[in-house]
């Protein structure tokens, strides 16, 4: 499918937002879409509904074009966004593609419900790292106000001018060179060879990090089963709740080591994928440049099947990472010497479903240049 021509803005948000704001945000695209053409005289496509197939369409269309230099893409932030897998992975899929081409400034967020992560610069959780760097426009107060005052109107004005400054500054950018994943401040650019030896390297280092991972989850999973094995004989024995209280706290004891692992290996895995994400979608896309004999290259065939079989490993994986959020949700009822870890743990297997997102979408842009 061709992209449609001209400005598009596609907007990532809850749509249990859009109801509890009564329909504010799907309000709010309108008006800023219709004081871009009253600047411009030019239409600023919105595509609003994920549901809608042109969304989905559209959207692969113009990142596998390289985003035409005229795509906009506006997350509007709030708490319940980050608990979305859908809008996770729309801000990492676009966000990579957006840095391998340096038009990072394409990613416009708009913080609509205040976020403590963002506002408090305190971030473990990589999607709102990425939010967090990005100049977002902050509509917290704004969106207090009544729509047709003055206030909000100057607001959506300025939004729009502000689209107007990005689309006229990244309508001449240049791909920049695609830097090496191991020494991203190097100043020589890289062959095509050192890149693909560069990103192999670092494969068999993801997947040690997903084997520790299984591990850890299995050592996690074995003591909530002794743990619960106590509960009943506790239960047994007629202990009654301070049987079952004194069973939990020596499990949050003797799980805490674990979480806190989890923890540091969710976030080195998805920080790192991210961060080398540019790079893997720049080889990718040098390799379609150079059009079929560089895919057909023996290191470049043998590089795009390592990372296919790693996206289907990393899918497998993802039955053992549902299990474990199956267990997460029984732990939630128990007491609050839990409430901590849960939290870590959560994040932890957060993270490694956003670092699927990120290698699935290599596994997609390889099957695009090869077939």
């Amino acid at each position: 499918m061709t992209p449609d021509s001209g400005a598009a803005g596609f907007w990532s948000y809850t749509h249990r937002d859009d109801e509890i704001e009564e329909g504010r945000i799907r309000r709010l695209a309108a008006k800023i879409a219709n004081e871009f053409e009253a600047i411009t005289a030019e239409e600023l496509h919105v595509f609003l509904d994920k549901n809608d197939i042109k969304w989905g369409d559209e959207w692969r269309a113009r990142i596998d074009s390289a985003l035409t230099g005229s795509t906009l893409f506006i997350p509007v932030i709030t708490p319940r966004f980050f608990k979305s897998d859908e809008c996770r992975r729309e801000v990492l899929t676009f966000s990579g593609h957006a840095a391998s081409l340096g038009l990072d400034e394409l990613l416009l967020p708009i913080l609509y419900i205040s976020v403590p992560g963002i506002t408090k610069g305190e971030q473990s959780d990589d999607v709102m790292a990425l939010i967090a760097k990005r100049q977002y426009v902050d509509w917290t107060q704004l969106r207090l106000e009544d729509e047709n005052s003055p206030t909000y109107r100057q607001a959506v004005h300025s939004l729009a001018v502000r689209l107007v400054e990005i689309l006229e500054r990244t309508a001449e950018v240049d791909p920049p060179p695609i830097a090496r994943i191991e020494d991203p401040e190097s100043d020589d650019e890289p062959g095509m060879l050192e890149m693909l030896a560069d990103a192999e390297a670092a494969l068999p280092r993801w997947n040690e990090t997903m084997v520790e991972f299984a591990q850890t989850i299995a050592v996690i999973g074995e003591a909530v089963s002794e743990a619960n094995t106590e509960m009943e004989l506790s239960d047994a024995r007629g202990a009654g709740f301070a049987g079952r209280l004194r069973a939990t706290h020596k499990l949050a004891e003797r799980i805490k080591p674990s979480a806190e692992r989890l923890s540091v290996l969710g976030e080195q895995y998805s920080a790192e994928l991210v961060k080398v994400d540019p790079g893997v979608l720049g080889i990718i896309r040098q390799v379609e440049s150079e059009g079929p004999e560089a895919a057909e290259a023996e290191q470049v065939k043998e590089f795009f099947e390592t990372i296919r079989e790693f996206a289907r490993s990393g899918r497998k994986n993802m039955e053992a990472y549902q299990e474990f959020s199956d267990i997460l949700q029984g732990l939630s009822g128990m007491s609050k010497s839990m409430r901590p870890l849960m939290g870590k743990m959560r994040g932890a297997a957060q993270q490694v479903v956003d670092g699927q997102a990120v290698i699935d979408e290599w596994e997609r842009r390889i099957d695009e240049v090869t077939s």
